[in-house]
């Protein structure tokens, strides 16, 4: 069985979230997500649902003409597409070729947390050029979660304790312990997972 990379299990484990409304499924999926994945991803996602959401590098108007580009739509049928979708996020990967089934490219999330942070100090070639093979390699839920975290707008309807309760669950560690670990001020890209 080939090991899921870690953007794919990540987006699966955001789309999931997003279908549940009962808090022990929420739970379970959050545990099951800390059991699989790997160090370097959980500490990212840790972050991720504790309010430390990467700074937005790339602005939505980029991210509106490269997919225009791509999929070369008329802009005002790309204006009608966002507004009854409301969200550029979901549109975008909605309207990008369908690249559902495309083979797991295998970085971790980790990788694009990081990469997109970089993206700031390059120019909009080098920003576009990595936006759009990343498009490319990823499946519609990966786009749609990618583009999330581009756009600054990535929000998970988790609480903070609930987080807390699948850490414990998933590391025999009481609750009180996880949730004083994880509070404070940390990096993920520094932070080793075993460490907090």
């Amino acid at each position: 069985m080939q090991k899921i990379s870690g953007m794919r299990l990540f987006s699966e484990l955001v789309v999931q979230l997003g279908t549940s409304t009962k808090t022990n499924d929420r739970l379970e999926l959050l545990v099951n997500y800390f059991s699989a994945a790997s160090d370097g991803d959980k500490v990212w996602v840790i972050a991720l649902f504790s309010g430390r959401r990467p700074r937005r590098t790339v602005n939505t108007t980029m991210l509106w003409e490269w997919c225009r580009e791509l999929t070369g739509l008329p802009g005002w049928l790309f204006e009608e597409s966002y507004h009854t979708v409301g969200d550029l996020a979901e549109t975008i990967a909605l309207l990008l070729p369908d690249a559902d089934g495309v083979e797991d490219p295998g970085e971790s999330l980790g990788y694009y947390l990081i990469r997109l942070g970089e993206l700031g100090k390059e120019d909009e070639a080098a920003r576009k050029a990595f936006v759009q093979r990343c498009w490319a390699g990823m499946s519609r839920d990966e786009r749609f979660v990618f583009n999330k975290l581009i756009t600054g707008g990535f929000r998970i309807g988790i609480s903070q304790q609930t987080v807390v309760n699948a850490l414990a669950r998933a590391t025999g560690a009481e609750a009180a312990v996880v949730a004083h670990r994880i509070s404070g001020d940390w990096d993920p890209e520094t932070t080793v997972y075993a460490t907090l």
